[in-house]
């Protein structure tokens, strides 16, 4: 017996289970051996990826709208930011500075922000449908201190980055030819939160105390 063999024994003694049918080894071996990694990968629920993706979003307290083209958002932040009695203000990613901010009454600061910002408004590079992750790389045009700093932080998703999975994510990274890998990679799950304090789950502890996606379709 191998040590292998001899651990997974032992955990199956533990749980109060029989050895291991032979078509069940059979199986498993193939799909540990596979260079494919979809069949090790959590089935999603039926629907959508935009709607699988809303679910798990606000499952960890973000929020989502959806707008029709990226002229939209600045109106949609213009619009989140009032419904939350925020000055019309914001500061955003360079990535995002060629839309028109001022036709929605925002005043925008491009740049990263020095703290003083209640909204910030990022570019995601992908979003994960499976959990409502984003992320987001680092650089000149999305700077990593808009994720954290701001109260609110707005993301703007385009639905063409939108992934069932996270290991696509990676892939795609090694994938990225000449831009190469970017020096942070950040992966975010709904706004900051700790239950440091007598186990009650307090939201903005260590970064924004909410978190809303703009998906672009």
């Amino acid at each position: 017996m191998s040590g292998r063999e001899t651990v997974l024994a032992a955990i199956r003694r533990g749980l109060g289970r029989g050895p291991l049918a032979e078509s069940a080894r059979r199986a498993l071996d193939q799909r540990q051996g596979a260079t494919d990694s979809a069949p090790l990968l959590p089935k999603l629920p039926q629907g959508p990826l935009s709607q699988v993706f809303r679910a798990g979003l606000e499952k960890v307290s973000g929020s989502m709208s959806e707008v029709a083209a990226m002229d939209a958002v600045p109106d949609a932040v213009a619009g989140y930011l009032a419904g939350r009695g925020l000055a019309p203000e914001a500061a955003v990613a360079p990535s995002l500075e060629s839309l028109d901010w001022p036709a929605a009454g925002i005043q925008p600061t491009f740049g990263p922000t020095r703290g003083g910002d209640y909204a910030g408004v990022s570019l995601a590079w992908r979003g994960v449908a499976e959990n409502g992750s984003l992320v987001l790389l680092s650089g000149p045009e999305n700077p990593t201190s808009l994720n954290f700093l701001p109260d609110h932080h707005i993301v703007v998703l385009q639905g063409q980055d939108l992934v069932p999975h996270l290991e696509p994510v990676w892939a795609a990274l090694r994938e990225r030819g000449e831009q190469g890998w970017p020096r942070t990679v950040n992966v975010i799950t709904g706004p900051s939160r700790t239950a440091d304090i007598e186990l009650t789950i307090q939201l903005g502890a260590h970064g924004p105390r909410s978190l809303h996606v703009l998906l672009v379709d």
